[in-house]
């Protein structure tokens, strides 16, 4: 019996801290731009800075419209699969992204990478209140240090890439810390997918 005890808490407490590094990388994307705006506004030559800002705009869009369909799906399916679906699909946005020819291609990658972030609330909100249903708040409140770690390392991170590299990628600079950091999300979607237990709903 105690050893069973032991193994839950082991799963719950893995799965915990799994839930807040997906949910940094969830807002990673959310703010990873903000830094590039005139980068970009000159790599893909637009008349104002406007049109660089609507791609995240375009991205959050698609990330809040599909919220209520997802929490019906978060209680219906497996939420890990979910939660490592929607990082992968959140990820290969940004990659798209820094390769996007142009600017209707890249409006395209940020409605990817806004469907992917649709996946993580609803999933991990219904899989936290599982694990713990005592002390969900704290359980919660733990995962939303990840959201504040994404917010804070996201910006910080793109910003400082491009500045690094622009006097040797010039307007384009903005495109390699895009991609570095939707690389790192796929291998943290498939490293989520090795190392998470599965979860079906109640």
């Amino acid at each position: 019996i105690g050893s069973r005890m032991n193994s839950a808490a082991n799963h719950k407490t893995r799965s915990l801290w799994l839930i807040g590094a997906l949910h940094a990388f969830t807002h990673v994307y959310n703010v990873a731009l903000l830094p590039h705006y005139l980068l970009m506004q000159r790599d893909f030559k637009f008349a104002s800075v406007a049109q660089a800002t609507a791609l995240v705009t375009v991205q959050m869009i698609a990330y809040f419209l599909p919220s209520y369909p997802m929490g019906v799906l978060a209680d219906r399916v497996s939420r890990k699969k979910l939660l490592g679906l929607g990082l992968l699909i959140n990820a290969l946005g940004y990659v798209g992204l820094a390769f996007a020819p142009n600017y209707a291609c890249a409006l395209a990658a940020m409605v990817v990478a806004g469907f992917g972030g649709s996946f993580f609330h609803p999933a991990a909100t219904a899989m936290v209140a599982r694990l713990y249903p005592v002390g969900t708040g704290r359980a919660l409140g733990l995962i939303g240090i990840g959201a504040s770690i994404g917010f804070f390392v996201g910006p910080i991170y793109a910003g400082w890439r491009a500045t690094m590299l622009e006097p040797l990628l010039g307007a384009a600079a903005w495109r390699r810390p895009v991609l570095e950091l939707g690389v790192l999300g796929i291998l943290a979607a498939i490293l989520y997918a090795w190392l998470a237990d599965d979860d079906q709903p109640g």
